[in-house]
């Protein structure tokens, strides 16, 4: 069991990887995920696994999450053994691994309004830098605010259970990313992250004639970008068959 030393042990990036002799080479990144218990369990969205998936049986890789131990210098590999995806609309997936840590993440069931203060940690693609033979990602924290608790089906374009509108965007490399309130003895996951959404707002637009036959236009818009966690609060009762007969609520530590 390891005793959690540092953020990458329990919120990981999820990659493909080669493998040559005991080395292992981190190919492409696709998301990230974080333990909930102390078995061994991950969560992420489901997009991830299936992207990360299909792009290994592509390339002749492997997925998994890459973990730090207690040696700065030295990274962990653990391989995805099993997975399940919770039924649709819902955009997550519980993983197992080998890989077992102490985690200070918690599901809970709790009462979640607007304002609420939330945040969440992973591996958006902005930070991945190939460095020589070496591929390296860094982790970036996001501290805000639930701006709107949406309803199924109240966002479009798509079909989306309950979920969480952000005061922060969810780049690419963040989906699967934990939505949580820091609780001091604990943090209290609540969401989890699978993307953003992007709005256009015309501020204003003004039509200049210069003369009879030419025609200027001026336009001002603003873009608005959000991002958006599923409502895990929603599948606590959810039993996958790798928990064999536990829910997520139970199996959470």
């Amino acid at each position: 069991m390891y005793p959690a030393p540092c953020l990458q042990s329990i919120v990981a990036p999820i990659c493909t990887y080669s493998q040559v002799g005991n080395a292992f080479y981190v190919q492409q990144l696709f998301g990230t995920g974080f333990f909930f218990n102390t078995s061994g369990f991950f969560l992420t969205a489901r997009h991830v696994i299936e992207d990360g998936m299909h792009n290994a049986s592509e390339c002749g890789h492997r997925l998994g999450i890459f973990l730090m131990t207690d040696n700065p210098k030295c990274s962990l590999t653990a391989p995805i053994i099993e997975f399940e995806f919770a039924d649709d609309p819902f955009d997550i997936a519980i993983c197992k691994t080998d890989y077992h840590v102490n985690t200070w993440f918690k599901l809970e069931r709790r009462t979640v309004e607007v304002w609420q203060d939330v945040a969440t940690m992973g591996y958006p693609i902005s930070t991945a830098a190939q460095v020589v033979a070496e591929y390296q990602v860094q982790q970036r924290v996001h501290k805000g605010y639930i701006q709107r608790v949406i309803p199924q089906e109240r966002l479009s374009p798509g079909s989306h259970p309950d979920a969480f509108e952000l005061s922060f965007p969810i780049t690419h490399g963040l989906s699967g990313s934990p939505l949580f309130i820091y609780m001091q003895s604990h943090d209290a996951v609540i969401g989890i992250c699978v993307g953003s959404h992007k709005s256009r707002v015309v501020d204003y637009e003004t039509v200049i004639y210069k003369d009879e036959k030419v025609e200027a236009k001026e336009t001002s818009v603003r873009i608005e970008e959000f991002g958006v966690a599923h409502d895990v609060r929603s599948i606590l009762d959810w039993r996958p068959a790798c928990l064999r007969g536990r829910s997520l609520l139970e199996a959470s530590a």
